[in-house]
């Protein structure tokens, strides 16, 4: 592993648990201390349940309730609330947290095998050279960020999907200096803005470069903690995977920060990457790891285009801000606004063409535990005599095979079907033949 931020720390915290020798390599001496991302919605709680810091996650972070457009003077153009306690996979469709805590967390879990200090001056077939010697491994996932280090050594481009723009973030702490805990969306054309109460004492303003410095939502009592220049740009990586040295997270995608993905969409890569690995590793077939760019490629794209419509809606004038008011009252238009899904998988090598299949599986609480849990790192068959049944029995369906991340592979409607599907699982289980 190449990077110690929360995605490479959540691809070796999976591969740990899945039996698998992994090291990271971090060019920082310790962990940044200062806040960067502060939102993952649920379905990415879940990644971090994966990894063992699920019930630790929820204690560190709280449920955000929704989201308000506002115009040039603060005045309300839409409001979207949500139940900020739980939802559908068992967490707040929004959580909001303070970086360093998640870290600390992920670092509980995973920090015996992280190298600080060292840093990659080279990258090979059978692992990378760094100033403290090399480092031989089957396979490097490269998490060193948006200015990757490994994806210029492998000379990889970059797919530009948008303008960059230029924003400036100030994260504060104070008191109630923000009264609603949802995000604040300013829609200006001139002075785009965001403003949100993080966790505690901790608020975050962002706004637009070009358009000029917008009085800050609060006044007094507030201690600047970190104020930074950022280029949001809207890329992807023209190849994720060279041989047997693959990217992840901001070194594989950038986006507009508008739907608050850009942690999410590194940590959907660990999910789907991680288990790949262990297979592979584990004896199983190495060509699983060719699903990996073609699975998740299609959805970081649509993640991105997701959140320039969202910038669109931050730049508005007046007549833009009116198709805004008149659009937040359509039946739908709340629940769209407030809950973020990840695009279904393509049908595929590892996606039936089945109901269901390519689309995260739901989580309840049983009285034996998280259904998610009770699943583990392995393939697994569920059907009517399981906590699925109603969900099954609504899609018109006997019975699923579900991905070790929780996505379905594929579903059956008889008992041969279900036959097949028991065997798939086999397949693609660990047969540890190292």
């Amino acid at each position: 592993m190449v990077g110690a931020g929360p995605v490479g720390l959540v691809v070796a915290g999976l591969l740990g648990r899945g039996g698998v020798d992994v090291q990271v390599v971090e060019r920082h001496a310790g962990p940044y201390g200062l806040p960067r991302a502060v939102h993952v919605d649920g379905e990415v709680a879940r990644v971090l349940q994966a990894v063992g810091v699920g019930e630790r996650f929820r204690a560190i972070s709280r449920g955000m309730p929704g989201l308000r457009l506002v115009g040039p003077g603060g005045s309300v153009l839409a409001e979207f609330t949500r139940d900020s306690a739980v939802g559908a996979g068992g967490y707040p469709e929004s959580s909001m947290f303070h970086q360093p805590d998640l870290e600390r967390l992920l670092l509980d879990e995973v920090g015996d095998r992280v190298r600080w200090g060292v840093t990659v001056t080279g990258v090979e077939q059978w692992g990378v050279r760094t100033d403290a010697g090399d480092v031989r491994a089957r396979y490097v996932v490269a998490c060193d960020g948006a200015d990757s280090f490994v994806r210029r050594e492998l000379g990889i481009g970059s797919r530009t999907l948008g303008r960059p723009q230029s924003w400036v973030v100030v994260d504060v702490e104070g008191d109630d200096l923000v009264r609603w805990g949802g995000v604040h969306q300013v829609c200006d054309r001139r002075r785009a803005a965001t403003y949100m109460r993080v966790v505690g004492r901790r608020y975050r303003w962002e706004y637009r470069v070009d358009g000029g410095r917008p009085a800050p939502p609060w006044t007094g009592g507030a201690e600047v903690v970190r104020e930074a220049a950022y280029t949001f740009r809207a890329r992807v990586a023209r190849r994720w995977r060279v041989g047997s040295v693959f990217l992840a997270g901001d070194a594989a995608h950038e986006g507009p920060p508008f739907v608050g993905q850009g942690l999410g969409s590194g940590l959907r890569d660990a999910h789907n990457l991680a288990w790949k690995l262990v297979h592979a590793l584990r004896g199983g077939d190495p060509g699983i790891l060719d699903t990996y760019e073609s699975e998740r490629g299609a959805q970081a794209v649509r993640t991105i285009r997701s959140a320039q419509v969202v910038g669109w809606a931050l730049g508005a004038g007046p007549a833009r801000r009116a198709v805004i008011r008149g659009a937040a009252r359509l039946p739908g238009v709340a629940g769209a606004a407030l809950r973020y899904s990840s695009p279904a998988l393509a049908p595929g090598p590892l996606v039936g063409r089945t109901p269901l299949a390519g689309r995260l599986c739901p989580q309840w609480s049983t009285p034996d535990g998280w259904t998610d849990d009770l699943l583990g790192p392995h393939p697994a068959v569920v059907d009517l005599d399981s906590p699925y049944a109603g969900w099954l029995r609504s899609a018109g369906v006997h019975a699923a095979l579900i991905r070790p991340d929780l996505i379905v592979l594929d579903t059956a409607k008889s008992a041969a079907d279900i036959t097949r599907l028991h065997a798939r699982a086999e397949q693609l289980s660990v047969v540890d033949n190292r």
